[in-house]
This record gives C-alpha cells, sequence and structure tokens, in this order.
C-alpha cells in the first residue's frame, strides 16, 4: 500500500496515521478550545429550541442559558429565575468528554511526526497541557459570567480536561498500565473486577428506574400535565431531565445498597423508610415512592450488591487462581477470603466515590443536599461488597485448590499429627 509523504502510519489496533502540522502542544490548546466550542454549541441547541416557540424574549436568554449549562456541566452553580442547581447533570457532562476526547484524538495525530512513545511520562504531559487549556477556557467564561464561582469551575474544568486529555492519549499512543514485576495477579485484575461489580450494581440500579418509571406513570404523567409546557416543552423538559440520568441511576444505586437517597433536608428515600415531603415539580420525581414504610420484599434488592461484590470477587480470583496453576502455588482458601474482601471493599469505596459526584442543590431553601446519602452508603456499600466478596473468594479459592485450600500444619508443630511407630 502507498502511503503519501508526510504521513507515518503504525501497525496496530487502530493503525494510526501521523501527519505533524504544528508543534504538539499548540494542537493540544487548540483541541481543547475546539472541543469547548463544539459543547457551547450543544449547550445551545435546547434553549435556541425553546426560544423559537418565545421570541419575544431577548436573544440573550437562551445563550446565558447555555452558558450557564456549559459551566454546571463543569461544577459551576447555575441560577435559573432565583433558583441555584448545583446537581451535576453527569450525563451532559459525559457527552462532553466525548466530544473532547474525539476532537483531541484527531488533533494529537496532527500534532507528531511519528508515535511519541507510549511512555507514562509523555502522556502525562499531554494530559496537563490539554486540562490547563481546558481550564483556563472554563476560567476566562466564568469570570465573565458567574465569578463567583470560579473555584469549582476551574476544579472541575481541571478534572474534565484531564479526563479528556488522558483518555485521548493514552490509546493513541499505546499507553498500558504498567504494573510492577512482583504485583499479584489479583492486583494486575483489579480494574476488570471493578468494572465487574460496579457493571452489575449499574445495571439493576438501571432495572430499579425503569421499573419505577413504568410503575409511576400516573404521577408522571399528572406532574407533567401540571407544567403546561405543550408538546415542544414537553420534549425539551425529557430531553433536559435525560441530562441527568446517570445521577438518577447513582441515586438508584445507593438506594440497591440500603442507604438510600435525600430529596431535602431532613428527607430519606430507602427501602426501609421513605419520608420525602415536599418535592420538585420536575416529573421525574413522580417515581419517588409516598411517605411510609416500604414493603418488606423490598429488601430483596439488597441481593444486587452482593451479587456484584461477588462478580468482582470471581474476577480478581479467577485472575490469580490462572496465575497459582501456571506457577504450580496453590491456593489457599484463607488467601481467596482476602483476596475476595479486598475487591468488595474497594468496589463499595468507588461507588460512594461516584455516588458523591451526584449530590447537590435544587434550590437554596429545602432542596439542599440532593443525592445519596454518603455517610451511610459507605458503611453499607463496603460492608455488602466486602463481605460477599470474602465469602465468594473462600468459596472459589477451596473449590481451585481442592485438599490444598487448607493446609494442614506440619508434623510435630501444635494442632499437628505425630507419626507414631
Amino acid at each position: 500500500m502507498a502511503i503519501r509523504p508526510g504521513k507515518t502510519r503504525v501497525g496496530g489496533p487502530a493503525r494510526v496515521v501521523w501527519r505533524r502540522l504544528a508543534p504538539w502542544p499548540v494542537v493540544a490548546v487548540v483541541g481543547a478550545v475546539a472541543s469547548l466550542l463544539v459543547d457551547a454549541l450543544i449547550c445551545l441547541c435546547l434553549p435556541m429550541i425553546g426560544w423559537l416557540g418565545a421570541t419575544d424574549l431577548p436573544l440573550s436568554d437562551p445563550v446565558g442559558l447555555a452558558v450557564g449549562l456549559l459551566l454546571l456541566a463543569h461544577g459551576a452553580p447555575l441560577t435559573i429565575e432565583g433558583v441555584v442547581i448545583s446537581v451535576v447533570p453527569l450525563g451532559l457532562t459525559l457527552v462532553m468528554v466525548a466530544v473532547g476526547l474525539g476532537v483531541t484524538r484527531v488533533g494529537l495525530r496532527h500534532g507528531f511526526a511519528a508515535s511519541p512513545g507510549a511512555s507514562t511520562r509523555r502522556v502525562a504531559g499531554v494530559a496537563a497541557t490539554v486540562a490547563v487549556a481546558y481550564a483556563a477556557v472554563i476560567a476566562v467564561v466564568t469570570v465573565l459570567v458567574e465569578p463567583e464561582s470560579i473555584v469549582r469551575a476551574v476544579i472541575g474544568g481541571l478534572v474534565v480536561g484531564l479526563i479528556v486529555g488522558w483518555s485521548a492519549a493514552a490509546p493513541l499512543f499505546g499507553w498500558r498500565i504498567q504494573w510492577p514485576d512482583g504485583a499479584p495477579a489479583w492486583v494486575r485484575a483489579l480494574p476488570r473486577a471493578m468494572g465487574a461489580a460496579l457493571g452489575v450494581l449499574a445495571a439493576v440500579a438501571a432495572l430499579v428506574l425503569c421499573i419505577a418509571l413504568v410503575a409511576s406513570r400516573a404521577r408522571i404523567g399528572s406532574l407533567q400535565d401540571g407544567l403546561d409546557a405543550g408538546t415542544l416543552g414537553g420534549v425539551l423538559l425529557a430531553i433536559m431531565q435525560a441530562m441527568w440520568l446517570p445521577n438518577f441511576l447513582l441515586w438508584c444505586a445507593s438506594w440497591l445498597v440500603g442507604a438510600g437517597f435525600a430529596v431535602g433536608i431532613g428527607t430519606v428515600v430507602s427501602p426501609v423508610a421513605v419520608e420525602a415531603g415536599i418535592l420538585p415539580s420536575l416529573p421525574v420525581f413522580g417515581t419517588v415512592p409516598p411517605d411510609g414504610a416500604p414493603s418488606p420484599f423490598t429488601l430483596i434488592w439488597l441481593a444486587a450488591p452482593v451479587a456484584a461484590g461477588v462478580a468482582g470477587a470471581w474476577v480478581a480470583l479467577r485472575a490469580q487462581v490462572t496465575s497459582a496453576k501456571v506457577t504450580g502455588e496453590p491456593m489457599r482458601a484463607d488467601i481467596g477470603a482476602l483476596i475476595g474482601g479486598a475487591t468488595g471493599i474497594l468496589a463499595g469505596l468507588l461507588i460512594t466515590g461516584l455516588a458523591g459526584l451526584s449530590i447537590g442543590d435544587f434550590g437554596s431553601v429545602r432542596m439542599v443536599g440532593l443525592g445519596p446519602r454518603l455517610g451511610p452508603m459507605v458503611l453499607l456499600a463496603t460492608t455488602l461488597f466486602g463481605f460477599a466478596g470474602l465469602l465468594a473468594g473462600l468459596m472459589l479459592a477451596w473449590r481451585a485448590g481442592g485438599a490444598e485450600a487448607f493446609p494442614q500444619p506440619p508434623s510435630g508443630a501444635p494442632g499437628g499429627h505425630e507419626r507414631i511407630g
């Protein structure tokens, strides 16, 4: 195959074509700015569609709302007619990450004449450059429209920019995690184990949310009719609520582990108690059950974090068992239990950390602190995940190790058998 001059084709999974048009720092900065411009256009779409139904309003209103949405997706609060919204729409944030990933990846291919190598230092340098440029643009916009939110906006911009930069550069350069030579197999398998555990919990959380939406369709429809938004307004409202879909899934995950979530000060929605009180008038909040004690059968859902802990432990133990077979080492049951328990605890801490990203306010008086109850969640998640992982690790190691899973003490040792004869 003929290759045009000025291009270098590198074999591999992606078969990257490199063509240097500018130094990579310039390309990284331009990519960050370009991705934010695309993000701003995405944020402008919804307000402009709404403005078409009320053209008597000044054009500055939808533009201002679009800028507010852009900053809200990076952690800066949005104020609409005196109502302060600080619940970050994680769905919109993920869209921006996807846009930035695509734009930055294309740009980086034109910042090097050939593959720059897969060193961690190189990837970190590119990611840091993208993050700084990304945060700088966000900071400038924030100073112009919401200067009091500059700290949250800059932190959010750095985090999103770092994710974008690393996610674009790492696979493009062929970077992989470099584990130390002595790292156990189960440690190397931790990323896959975390994915398995969180994947199981996320799937069940999505099922819970779907069941709640179907079961509460009458209340949701009543709230929708009460807003009198019309057909176009109803579509915009549905799209707007979809921007918070990952938040709702994390709230459901907190509900599944038994901690529940809050919908305002002094409220709780959990499998054992519901004290919601007055709710926001958004249709999605029609899924919140009425106050009181739920059915005892609701506790069956606590099996979800147990299954998630077992899934994570299974992935970690499978890697360790395979390694033990290769090296000829016995797979002890106590070691398997420790590996499974540690994996489960890490998964519980990870899901709690992710749930913390979905917390925020939907007002300034009562609708404060909406989202998972992190205190109970960190205790319940680590306990359920960890205990399930411990039992799963014990059983899996016992099955894999057979008689060697429970080694006997040597002859003559306390508790051992001394040979007679």
